[in-house]
């Protein structure tokens, strides 16, 4: 008897091991399919940015106790004899304004851009590193009461094949005066 229920023991532990190997495997393909896993690629701009992409974002900022909400769609051009892609961005807010900036990024090397805009008071070196492109460049806002000069602190990630991610602390005086919030997809 002592033998059969020392039997039972092994098999339970048998069974219970068999029901962890099984929820890992099952498990397997979710983990493989992570976004993270497929943002890995490098995010590279004249590819992403071709055509039209749509966003939906939010500038904050609570030392003035503004919050804009607005949509922006880009329309991109690659120039494969410049390496230039020319991006249009046509802002729309919620309150009615709009508003359009037109970005230049050069591409200089294959991880590297030089852009500019209008506004932006000098040219930014860009260098990718995978499914993320850091850039800070200072520029000219327009408000109510006139011009204001801010620096802006970028980040864009890739999160699919489809989305991209930007996220912009803006400065004035080394102090983070609002966020800017924007979901890109394709």
């Amino acid at each position: 008897m002592p033998a059969l229920i020392l039997c039972r023991e092994a098999a339970r532990d048998h069974v219970g091991r068999l029901r962890l190997l099984f929820a890992l495997i099952a498990l397997l393909p979710l983990l493989l399919t992570t976004p993270a896993l497929s943002a890995e690629r490098p995010l590279v701009l004249e590819t992403f940015f071709r055509g039209t992409t749509t966003g939906k974002g939010v500038f904050r900022s609570d030392i003035a106790g503004i919050e804009r909400r607005f949509t922006v769609v880009t329309r991109g051009h690659w120039n494969p004899k410049t390496f230039t892609l020319r991006l249009r961005e046509d802002f729309r807010f919620a309150d009615g304004e709009r508003d359009t900036k037109v970005w230049f990024f050069q591409k200089v090397a294959a991880d590297r851009y030089i852009a500019t805009r209008s506004d932006v008071l000098t040219p930014v070196n860009i260098t990718s590193g995978g499914p993320v492109l850091r850039f800070d460049y200072p520029a000219t806002v327009e408000t109510a009461d006139g011009p204001v000069a801010l620096r802006f602190f970028d980040t864009l990630r890739k999160v699919d094949s489809r989305t991209v991610r930007n996220t912009a602390d803006v400065m004035k005086y080394g102090i983070v005066v609002g966020k800017v919030e924007v979901t890109f997809r394709k």
